[in-house]
């Protein structure tokens, strides 16, 4: 590779970078990531009082646990907003309070927070803070790209390719571009802990003069100042100096290490501990994070290594409050292009070995393995007591992450090394348009209700009116999702208001087995991301959402949706929402009788007897019914249940629709089949005797009985024979 071509690439990646992570700043809107209010917050808060903030027993909600963090990050991000009229910050952001955090399976309210036109561009007050304070994170992912750089060039000098392939694939990696286009303090430990395992793989192969060890220290204790990550930095320099003096016979690189490199991070740093001492009895501060985070859980290292699968997927790519997931391919492709590189460092460090290993070599490897080791490790530690599994936590460790993948996909033909950064380019675009920017979007808003929509022009209180309803959703299992398309139009604005004054709250159940809620949602309008207090008032608001079914529900069913607002009384909406089982069961036994043309009968008893039961007058008997389907029926049929002579008047009757009319014989399909049960009570009066107990079917619109045939003979009445009933009084 020429060296002009290098350098092309070399910028070539560096602006690709840098159009993504702002991509990433300007589309996923503010405060949609991890803790990212908190630290913007917090960061005000140190411009506004010149101090740092501290956790109390009763803390600051707007800045939680944030406030205990070493402060680099907020005094750099201080000096950015303090310029800026940020004055109304706290009342001008809208907290969503129906917002699904850490939950990836909801379809609506992923919106941390409500976002409206004092968002919009062009950027004033805390709007225009918080993107510059994003840019400042960008800028330190860029510093990070250079590290990684410089740290490729150390190990392989001669391979141009490889560094320009961890660039690359560091550049387009999702969660890397997430994160460093929100504001956090993670981008600084990152910038910090890459650039002291830069220094610690340089040391190695040059002369360990005090200048480079006192620029050591002075990372070191700036990346204390950032993140507890930076303590193992510390610890973590000091062995590898340490065994840098036994490997040259140099033993006064020990006290040089003290002098230039420990003393200057306790310099930097030492304070910050002592201060933590004084206000929590702990110099890392660890104790108000557990206490805001609900206690220390108490898990035991199996536990925390369950959550491994969510730490994985968060390192790649989990956007949002760990709620935005995208499609599995996205981590089929990351994943798979990790493990392909494990696997092919693992046959070249055996390749390797078998032919005669260099010291040097393996010690530099040794080096960047054991800093991710230390960083995992210490993130386990921390896993122990709260919950914190986040691939974010890990990049403290992204050079050897990425140079381990970097190098794993190089001993690949050169094509296929080629395709691992397009695809990654990929997969980042995919997200950016096609997961993030799709779910905050703002429902449609439209001059007309569309021709198939169900009309209800129903006013529904607080100046709303429900135009109508689209219910999309015909068929769902429980846990699956249901899906709506509701038409509301702001009909009244009334006076103008407070944004978040008299917000109306919406409301939509569906009502399964007894009217029970299977299904439930409790939100502002547009998924929640666009209250009505948001609408113009010319406009229908399209508002698409979906309730998932609970897997508790009790199916089938013909589950009926209700809606409305939280305040008001709710209303039923256009027909029903058919809820089946995963599986069908199967039929008991081969058909006892065909009603009509489609149904069958191939289970029937009282009770558990099959033949004859004694009761007494009064008693209330439980009939048990399996149909089977064979072909749609579209009608709705009764149950007959007679007791008493075929052909005469009855002496009691049961009847009633199929499943007490919760599944109407209308929304039958083929091939299903549905256990049922009926009641008949007997009366007071009647005799002692036996009574013969039959079954059939009718329409329930002109009465009319179904043919009921047993092996293809029409039977007399169209009614099967149940069994007998022995009544008796004694």
């Amino acid at each position: 590779m020429s060296q002009q071509l290098e350098r092309w690439l070399f910028w070539l990646i560096l602006a690709l970078y840098l159009l993504l992570a702002l991509g990433y700043g300007v589309i996923n809107p503010l405060f949609e990531a991890p803790d990212e209010h908190w630290h913007y917050f917090t960061a005000q808060y140190v411009a506004d009082n010149g101090r740092l903030p501290t956790v109390a027993a009763e803390y600051d909600e707007w800045l939680s646990q944030q406030a205990a963090q070493p402060p680099l990050y907020y005094l750099l991000g201080s000096l950015i907003v303090r310029p800026i009229d940020t004055s109304q910050a706290r009342e001008q952001v809208w907290l969503n309070p129906f917002a699904a955090i850490g939950d990836a399976s909801k379809t609506t309210n992923l919106n941390r927070m409500v976002h409206g036109p004092w968002e919009d561009w062009p950027w004033q007050g805390y709007a225009l803070a918080v993107h510059l304070l994003r840019f400042m994170s960008t800028l330190m992912g860029l510093g990070t790209l250079l590290f990684v750089a410089a740290s490729a060039r150390l190990l392989w000098p001669d391979r141009p390719e490889r560094t320009l392939l961890a660039m690359a694939l560091l550049a387009v990696w999702p969660q890397f571009l997430f994160l460093h286009a929100s504001v956090t303090n993670d981008a600084l430990i990152t910038l910090l802990a890459s650039a002291g395992i830069y220094q610690l793989l340089w040391l190695w192969q040059h002369e360990a003069s005090p200048r480079r060890l006192l620029l050591l220290g002075l990372t070191i204790g700036l990346a204390v100042l950032s993140k507890n990550a930076g303590v193992l930095l510390l610890i973590y320099s000091l062995g590898v100096l340490a065994l840098l003096a036994w490997r040259n016979g140099r033993f006064q690189l020990i006290p040089q290490a003290i002098i230039y490199v420990l003393l200057p991070a306790l310099l930097l740093a030492g304070w910050l501990w002592w201060r933590n001492w004084l206000l929590y009895a702990d110099p890392l501060a660890t104790e108000p994070f557990i206490r805001i985070a609900g206690g220390d859980r108490g898990y035991t290292l199996w536990q925390v290594l369950l959550e491994s699968d969510g730490l994985w997927r968060s390192l790649f790519a989990i956007f949002g409050w760990f709620n935005v997931r995208p499609p599995d391919w996205i981590h089929w492709i990351w994943s798979g292009m990790a493990v392909v590189a494990i696997v092919n460092v693992g046959r070249s460090a055996y390749c390797v070995v078998r032919e005669g290993l260099s010291t040097d070599y393996a010690i530099r490897t040794t080096i960047l393995l054991g800093w991710l080791l230390m960083v995992y490790a210490g993130l386990v530690t921390f896993m122990l007591r709260t919950e914190a599994a986040q691939g974010r936590l890990l990049f403290p460790a992204i050079v050897p992450l990425v140079l381990g993948l970097a190098y794993g996909l190089s001993r690949l033909p050169r094509w296929l090394a080629v395709l691992a950064p397009l695809l990654g380019l990929t997969t980042a675009v995919y997200c950016l348009f096609f997961v993030i920017q799709p779910t905050y979007a703002h429902p449609p808003l439209l001059d007309q209700l569309p021709n198939d929509v169900i009309p209800l022009n129903a006013e529904v209180g607080q100046g709303l009116t429900l135009l109508g309803v689209d219910v999309e959703t015909e068929t769902a299992v429980p846990g699956e999702p249901v899906w709506f398309t509701l038409y509301w139009q702001l009909s009244d604005p009334g006076e103008a208001r407070p944004v978040r004054s008299d917000t109306p709250e919406f409301v939509l159940a569906l009502l399964g087995r007894d009217l029970e809620r299977v299904g439930n949602l409790h939100s502002y309008h547009g998924r929640g991301l666009y209250p009505a207090t948001l609408w113009p008032a010319d406009k229908i608001v399209a508002d698409r959402f979906a309730i998932v079914v609970d897997e508790t529900a009790v199916v089938p069913v013909l589950a009926i949706p209700f809606t409305g607002l939280a305040a008001a009384e709710l209303r039923i909406l256009a027909g029903g929402v058919k809820l089946i089982p995963h599986a069908w069961p199967e039929a008991a036994g081969p058909p006892l009788a065909q009603l009509g043309e489609a149904i069958l009968l191939t289970d029937v008893g009282v009770g558990l007897v099959a033949e004859t039961a004694v009761f007494q007058p009064g008693d209330t008997i439980t009939i048990r019914v399996q149909w089977q389907v064979t072909q749609p029926l579209g009608r709705d049929y009764t149950t007959l249940i007679h007791l008493g002579e075929a052909g005469q008047p009855p002496l009691a009757t049961g009847d009633n629709q199929p499943l007490a009319g919760q599944y109407p014989t209308r929304v039958w399909a083929a091939s299903v089949v549905i256990d049922d049960q009926y009641e008949l009570s007997i009366p007071d009066g009647l005799a002692n005797g036996r009574y013969p107990l039959w079954l059939g079917m009718y329409d329930s619109d002109s009465l009319t009985r179904l043919p009921l045939t047993v092996n293809q003979e029409r039977q007399p009445h169209d009614t099967y024979p149940i069994g007998w009933l022995e009544v008796s009084r004694d």
